[in-house]
This record gives structure tokens, C-alpha cells and sequence, in this order.
């Protein structure tokens, strides 16, 4: 397990064995993608992964969650992104579609903790989570039509396969900032919980992936990602080849043996 680390833009630790937690961690200036949190992010689930952690759950600190782009980038004349759109798409939006690729990409869930705003790349982030679980009074959206952008760090990419193209046109196109109600009601958010009641409630449905196979969890997952894309005849070899890889390894074969010794399994086998 790696140890808590306190970084500038980020806060890493371990609220129960297994489960690690990212905090975005500067909520005076709300959360918003600097250079500096992408390094430091992208830094961390590199090493979770290494870690054979089992859930990953992101949050922020403050009243955002994450707050999206960094303007300051795009309005400060000294700023190597200041009316360079080429550097806008190749040295910012495009490492943040990287980082949070990695999201999408980790062979353990992850859970977006929506405490506060999430707005343009702060909902992308919690799109690029595989699930999204709100504060009662937080909002979310992508906002990004409002100021003249685009939301090519994941609203574009994803927001349909989620709420579906008319709904996902809706909230797009018209930038609306939504309650967690409505993010609820859209399919957007799994669930929604009383602020004081967030972490808590994330530690909770995080535990629950414990009581499955960290391989057949991995593999399912990116199964299901890569099946969104493929013909039928694809999608049946990418179930095949996954049910291969879970059945080389020992999860599999003492998951069986559980079953018919009518015991609960012990699924840390891979990491010892």
C-alpha cells in the first residue's frame, strides 16, 4: 500500500484496507485542473495501479469538487496558452484527456465523491469515473458553451453513453449547472447523499467491490468499456478473451471452491 501523501494540489489516503482516496486539495481556488494537480494526479493513479489497489475514490476539498479548467490560462497574457490554440488542444486539454483516461483505464473501480461544483472539466472528471455519487446541495455540468468552449476533456466523448444522445444534447448544448435531483433523474449521478453524509457513503459503496474478484472485476470492467465501440462479433471475442484471462488465474478456482465448500471466498490471493 503506498503511503498517505499531502501534496500541494492533491491529498492521497486510505480510509479503509484496499481503498484509496485522491482529494483534490486546493478548495480556496476550487479544485481547477493546474498543470501542477494533472502531474500530481496523474502521478498517483499510476502508482494505485501499481499498488493492486481494489477502489479508488476521487473527492475535493471546499465547495468544489473540481471546478473545471484553469481560466487563468486562457486570460493571462504571459500564459503560453493565451490566444494559442494549438497549445490549448496539445499542451492542456490533451493531457487532461490522458490523465483522466487513466481513470477509465484502471483495472479497479472508481468513484467520483461530488461534494461541491462540478463544472465543465470537474463533470468530466466525474464522467470519466465509473461511478458518480453527489452531496445534496452540490451541482454539476458542463458548462463550457457558456464561456465560448468546448467540453473535449470526456462531455463529448462520454456524456451520451451515459444519459443518452438527446439528454446528453440537452445538457451540453445549453451549459445548464444541474442539482443533484436532476443529475440523479438524468442517470448521471448513482446517488445522492446529504453533504455530512458523502464520505462516508463513498467508503461504503466502495466496500462492497471487496466482496468481488479483483481479476474478474478488472476484466469486466474493461470488457465493458471496450464492448461500447465494438461489432457484435468483436464484442463476443472481447467477453471470450476475458473470460480467459480470469480463468488462468487463482480468483477464478477458489471463487469455485467457495462456492461448493459453501464458504466466503478469500479474493486476496493476488496480492499476497
Amino acid at each position: 500500500m503506498i503511503e498517505p501523501t499531502d501534496k500541494g494540489a492533491i491529498r492521497l489516503d486510505w480510509p479503509a484496507e484496499g481503498i484509496a482516496r485522491v482529494t483534490l486539495c486546493r478548495g480556496s481556488a476550487m479544485n481547477t485542473l493546474t498543470m501542477e494537480l494533472l502531474e500530481e494526479f496523474g502521478s498517483a493513479l499510476s502508482q494505485l495501479r501499481a499498488a493492486k489497489t481494489r477502489v479508488l475514490i476521487v473527492t475535493g476539498e471546499g465547495r468544489a469538487f473540481c471546478g473545471g479548467a484553469h481560466i487563468k490560462y486562457f486570460t493571462d497574457e504571459t500564459s503560453p496558452f493565451f490566444r494559442n490554440p494549438v497549445a490549448i488542444r496539445d499542451d492542456y486539454v490533451a493531457p487532461i484527456i490522458r490523465v483522466f483516461a487513466q481513470l477509465r483505464d484502471a483495472p479497479f473501480p472508481t468513484i467520483a465523491a461530488i461534494n461541491g461544483f462540478a463544472f465543465g472539466g470537474g463533470c468530466e472528471l466525474a464522467l470519466n469515473c465509473d461511478f458518480r455519487l453527489m452531496a445534496s446541495e452540490a451541482k454539476i455540468g458542463l458548462t463550457e458553451t457558456r464561456l465560448g468552449a468546448l467540453a473535449g476533456a470526456g462531455g463529448v466523448q462520454l456524456l451520451s453513453r451515459i444519459v443518452g444522445r438527446t439528454k446528453a444534447l440537452e445538457i451540453a448544448l445549453l451549459g445548464d449547472q444541474l442539482t443533484a435531483p436532476q443529475a440523479q433523474e438524468t442517470g448521471l449521478v448513482y446517488a445522492v447523499h446529504e453533504a455530512d453524509q458523502l464520505a462516508d457513503a463513498a467508503v461504503a459503496f466502495a466496500r462492497r467491490f471487496l466482496l468481488c474478484s479483483p481479476i474478474s472485476v478488472a476484466e469486466t470492467k474493461r470488457s465493458l468499456y471496450r464492448c461500447e465501440t465494438a461489432t457484435a462479433e468483436e464484442a463476443d471475442r472481447i467477453a471470450l478473451d476475458a473470460v480467459a484471462v480470469a480463468a488462468s488465474g487463482p480468483e477464478w478456482w477458489e471463487g469455485m471452491s467457495a462456492f461448493t465448500q459453501k464458504r466466503k471466498p478469500d479474493f486476496r490471493l493476488e496480492s499476497k
